[in-house]
C-alpha cells in the first residue's frame, strides 16, 4: 500500500495517497514513511494547517535527517511562514550539505522575503552544483534582475537551456524575466511552447496575460484573466501575482477603487507579500490614481526603505556619492578648444541626416510620448532605450584615455571606428540605413552630450522638459530596477538632488558645446498637439506627416514599449499629468529652494 500511496503523489492523486496512508497509520502509527508521504499529500492540496505539524513531528525526531527539514522548510515557506521556513531549511543544511535542490529553496525562500541579493547568493551555490539547470539559471537571474543586476539576468539565461523536463509553470517565469529583460522574440517562443505542453496551465496563462498587458493588448489580456480564479490549491505567490496584474488591469480600466481593495487585500492576507517592494510601488499607483496622495507617499516610503535597505548592504558608495556622480564628467573650455574637425574624406563627420536624433531629458519629462510620435513617421527608425552612447564611453577607456577629458584626443579614424560600433549595435534592433533616419531616445543621455558632440557634430538634439516638480514626483513613484535609481530616488529630496545635477551638467555643457537644440515642454505638447508636432518636424527637416497627431495609436500597433510610460502613451494625448505634484504639495513645496532655479531658467510657475 505504500507503494501505491507514492504512485498516487506521483500522478498527481493526492486524496488517494491521503487515504492509502491513512489506513497504513491506522495499522501502525510509527510508520514514518506513511507519515512522510500523508503530509506531503496534505501539502499537495494546500491543507498546510494539517501538513505543518506531521512535518514537524518528523522533524522533532532524534535522527530526523535533510528530508524531514527539507520538506518541513518548504512546507512553511508554502505557508508564507518564511523566517521559520529558512531556519528549517538551514537545518537540512546542515544535515544534507550542499545539495542543489536545497540551495534552490534557499535562494526561493530569500526571493520570497525580498532579500534578492541572499537569493543570488545561495542559488549562485546551487549553480555551481548544477550548472546547467533550467529552473535554478531562471531563478538566479529572477535574483539578479530583482538585485538590479540587468546584465547578469541576461548572462543567466543567454545560454541554450534545455526545458524537456522542467515544469511548464518555471517556463513561463523564464518568458517573463526574458520579455522584461527585453529578449522579447525568445521570450514569446518559450511561453509558446509553455502553453504547448499544456494549454491550461494557470501561471502560463498569468503571463501570458501580463505579456498581453505590457503589449497593450487589453482585450486578450481580459479574456485570459477572466479564466483564472485562486483555487484553493493556489499558492500565495500566484495569488499575488494574479491580484497585481488584475489590479493593473483594473486601472487601465480606470476602475481605481478595485485596484485599490486587491492591493490592501493582498496585504492584509500577509505573506510574501509584506516583504514586496513591488505590491507597494503599485499600491501607491492606485492609491494616486483613487485621489488619495496620503496613501500613496506611504506606500512609496515603504517600497523605498524595502528597495534601499537591500541595495545599501550590497553598494553603500552610491548612498554616499553625488547623486549622478557622472553628472561631474564635464569638458571644460581648454579642453573642447583641442577638438579638432575631422578631414574632408572616408573619416569625415556624418552629415545631419546620417546623424541620430537625440531625444534627452531628464525621465519622466515626456521623452516616451516624443518617441511614440517621430517613430510613426515613415522617414524615422526608433529603437527604444538603448544604452550604447555607454559602450562607446567604454571604447574610449579602453583605448588608455579619459572619459571626457581626453575626446579632443580622439583621431578621426577612432571617431569612425565608434560610430560604426554604434550603428552595428543599432542594426540588432531596427533598420538604420540611406532611407531612414535614427532616433534614440534614452533620457540621461543628456549626461553624454561631450560624446554627441564629438561624435556626430550635426545632429539634431531634442530636450524634453516637464515642470522639474512633476518630474521629481513622477521620478519617485517609479519602480526603477537601476541600482544607480534606486539610491538617487531613495527620497523626494534625493530626487530633486539628481534632478538638479542632471540639469546643471546640461545647462554648463550645452552652453559650452552648442548644438542644433530643439526644446520640448511637456505641458506645451499637450495643449497643443499639432502645432508642437509641425514645429518638431520643421525642427528635424522632415516632411509632415499626420500620423504624429495619433501618437496612441502608433503605441497600440507597436506592441512592447519598456519604460514606465508604457500605458499612457497609448491613451489619447491628454493633460492629466500637468501639475500632478500640486496634489503632493505639502511633501514637494519644501523642494522649491532646490527646484526654483530650474522652474525659473524654463518658465514653470509654482
Amino acid at each position: 500500500m505504500l507503494r501505491d500511496a507514492f504512485a498516487h503523489i506521483e500522478n498527481g492523486r493526492y486524496r488517494e495517497a491521503e487515504h492509502s496512508c491513512r489506513q497504513l497509520l491506522a495499522a501502525d502509527a510509527s510508520d514514518l514513511a506513511a507519515s512522510t508521504l500523508l503530509a506531503l499529500s496534505l501539502q499537495a492540496q494546500q491543507r498546510l494547517d494539517e501538513a505543518i505539524p506531521l512535518f514537524e513531528q518528523l522533524a522533532a525526531a532524534p535522527d530526523a535527517g535533510f528530508e524531514a527539514f527539507n520538506n518541513l522548510g518548504n512546507a512553511l515557506r508554502d505557508a508564507g511562514r518564511n523566517e521559520a521556513a529558512e531556519q528549517a531549511l538551514l537545518g537540512a543544511l546542515q544535515r544534507g550539505g550542499e545539495q542543489a535542490g536545497l540551495l534552490l529553496n534557499l535562494g526561493l525562500n530569500a526571493l520570497d522575503l525580498g532579500d534578492a541579493a541572499s537569493a543570488l547568493r545561495w542559488l549562485e551555490r546551487a549553480l555551481l552544483q548544477a550548472p546547467q539547470d533550467a529552473e535554478i539559471r531562471t531563478y538566479a537571474a529572477a535574483a539578479a534582475f530583482e538585485n538590479g543586476e540587468l546584465g547578469r539576468a541576461r548572462a543567466l539565461l543567454a545560454r541554450e537551456l534545455s526545458w524537456q523536463d522542467v515544469d511548464v509553470g518555471v517556463m513561463a517565469e523564464a518568458a517573463w524575466l526574458l520579455f522584461r529583460l527585453d529578449a522579447t522574440d525568445t521570450a514569446e517562443a518559450l511561453l509558446g511552447a509553455a502553453l504547448e505542453r499544456d494549454p491550461r496551465h494557470p501561471r502560463v496563462l498569468l503571463r501570458l496575460a501580463a505579456v498581453h498587458e505590457r503589449c497593450n493588448r487589453l482585450d486578450q489580456a481580459r479574456s485570459i484573466m477572466a479564466t483564472l480564479t485562486v483555487r484553493d490549491d493556489s499558492s500565495p505567490a500566484f495569488a499575488e501575482d494574479l491580484a497585481l496584474l488584475q489590479a493593473a488591469l483594473a486601472s487601465r480600466g480606470r476602475d481605481t477603487r478595485t485596484a485599490r481593495t486587491l492591493h490592501e487585500q493582498l496585504l492584509r492576507n500577509g505573506g510574501a507579500s509584506l516583504h514586496n517592494a513591488n505590491v507597494y510601488f503599485s499600491l501607491a499607483r492606485a492609491c494616486d490614481r483613487d485621489g488619495d496622495p496620503a496613501g500613496a507617499i506611504q506606500a512609496l516610503e515603504r517600497a523605498h526603505a524595502m528597495r534601499c535597505t537591500q541595495l545599501r548592504q550590497r553598494a553603500p558608495r552610491l548612498f554616499t556619492e553625488t547623486p549622478l556622480a557622472n553628472s561631474h564628467l564635464r569638458v571644460d573650455a581648454l579642453q573642447a578648444a583641442q577638438w579638432t574637425p575631422a578631414p574632408d574624406g572616408r573619416d569625415a563627420d556624418p552629415d545631419t541626416a546620417a546623424s541620430p536624433i537625440f531625444v534627452v531629458g531628464f525621465p519622466r519629462s515626456g521623452t516616451t510620448l516624443l518617441e511614440t510620435m517621430l517613430d510613426a513617421h515613415p522617414e524615422l527608425a526608433c529603437m527604444d532605450e538603448r544604452a550604447y552612447l555607454q559602450d562607446l564611453v567604454d571604447y574610449v577607456q579602453e583605448s588608455g584615455l579619459r572619459y571626457p577629458q581626453d575626446l579632443g584626443r580622439l583621431t578621426a579614424s577612432q571617431c569612425s571606428a565608434m560610430r560604426a560600433i554604434y550603428r552595428e549595435r543599432v542594426s540588432r534592433h531596427v533598420a538604420w540605413n540611406g532611407t531612414t533616419r535614427l532616433v534614440d531616445k534614452n533620457p540621461l543621455n543628456l549626461l553624454k552630450l561631450p560624446l554627441i558632440r564629438r561624435l556626430w557634430p550635426r545632429a539634431r538634439i531634442v530636450l524634453a522638459l516637464r515642470h522639474p516638480a512633476d518630474v521629481v514626483l513622477s521620478n519617485y513613484m517609479q519602480n526603477f530596477r537601476s541600482p544607480v535609481f534606486v539610491a538617487l530616488c531613495e527620497t523626494l529630496q534625493s530626487t530633486a538632488q539628481g534632478y538638479a545635477a542632471a540639469m546643471d551638467f546640461w545647462l554648463d555643457q550645452q552652453a559650452l558645446l552648442g548644438g542644433d537644440v530643439y526644446v520640448s515642454r511637456y505641458e506645451d505638447l499637450v495643449a497643443d498637439l499639432p502645432a508642437r508636432a509641425r514645429a518638431l518636424t520643421d525642427f528635424l527637416g522632415l516632411s509632415w506627416d499626420p500620423a504624429l497627431l495619433r501618437p496612441d495609436a502608433h503605441a497600440r500597433e507597436r506592441g512592447y514599449i519598456s519604460t514606465p510610460s508604457y500605458a499612457q502613451v497609448t491613451e489619447p494625448v491628454n493633460a492629466r499629468a500637468v501639475g500632478r505634484w500640486q496634489a503632493y504639495a505639502h511633501w514637494i513645496l519644501p523642494l522649491r529652494p532646490l527646484l526654483d532655479p530650474y522652474a525659473e531658467r524654463w518658465g514653470y510657475a509654482w
